[in-house]
């Protein structure tokens, strides 16, 4: 599947740092108006990694004043990239287009609004240099602290039927804080850690998917390629959840028809051998 989509057109990089090495960490944020909160969680993402050389690159999809990022406030080795789409795209064309060509280093997807409570970096970096790691994500609490469940099983129509319909399971996270880490089947596309390469090799999100499961689709790929997905529960970040399927006619047409994709794919048809 290629990078990116086509019509995509951006803004030249709005600021970065001269003559730095080459990124250790790429980082994509992608804002739908959300302002000034995109650059405060590029800024703290930068913060932790200090003079580790990392590349910041945030996409606006939606029409908004660019947000004020403040080089003075990020870490000393940030190079920083402002992409501006003429036509919004989906979540998968946005991260495929920020990320391309990187095949050296990590990359990280993130969504624009996140809060981080401990540094992540250093343990994230423990995992992907073990060649098995695919993806690896912290745990994500909403505001008061309830685990968001970021991390679970395949959604197969048996298990949506369970969670969503009969709601024996709504609300409640397969995993919760300093349980280790554990094995999953996807992590959600709210922070997800990769090796450039594997991000590489797999050809990125598929942009096929608009919104919803390109986060599954990925995971299951790679895990099909003998790769692990994983949920490292000690590591925690604050996530506003939206969950605006079952609130928005909109997002839930998006949600099941990417569940069709989903379900039609190589990838969910073999996902029974690494289950």
């Amino acid at each position: 599947m290629p990078f990116g989509a086509p019509g995509i057109n951006v803004a030249p990089a709005a600021a970065s740092a001269p003559d730095m090495a080459p990124p250790r960490w790429t980082i994509s944020v992608v804002s739908h108006r959300h302002g000034q909160a995109a650059a405060e969680t590029l800024a703290a993402l930068s913060r932790q990694l200090g003079d580790v050389p990392h590349r910041l690159i945030l996409t606006l999809n939606l029409p908004e004043a660019p947000p004020q990022l403040r080089l003075d406030r990020c870490g000393a080795g940030a190079q920083f990239e402002l992409r501006q789409n003429t036509t919004p795209v989906g979540f998968a064309a946005n991260h495929n287009a920020a990320l391309a060509g990187q095949r050296h280093g990590h990359v990280m997807v993130a969504d624009p609004d996140l809060v981080l409570t401990q540094p992540l970096f250093a343990q994230l970096e423990r995992w992907l240099e073990q060649s098995e790691c695919g993806v690896v994500a912290p745990l994500a609490l909403d505001a008061e602290g309830i685990p968001d469940d970021n991390g679970r099983d395949t959604p197969t129509p048996t298990r949506l039927l369970w969670r969503n319909i009969l709601r024996l399971r709504r609300g409640r996270a397969q995993y919760g804080p300093r349980q280790g880490t554990v094995g999953v089947s996807w992590v959600a596309g709210l922070f997800m850690a990769m090796r450039a390469d594997v991000f590489h090799d797999l050809g990125g999100f598929d942009a096929g998917y608009y919104m919803y499961c390109e986060d599954v689709d990925l995971c299951l790929r790679a895990r099909a390629r003998g790769l692990k997905v994983w949920l490292d529960t000690d590591l925690t970040i604050v996530h506003p959840a939206r969950r605006r399927t079952f609130r928005s006619l909109r997002h839930l047409l998006w949600h099941l028809r990417s569940l069709l994709r989903l379900w039609a794919s190589p990838a969910y048809r073999t996902r029974a051998a690494t289950e």
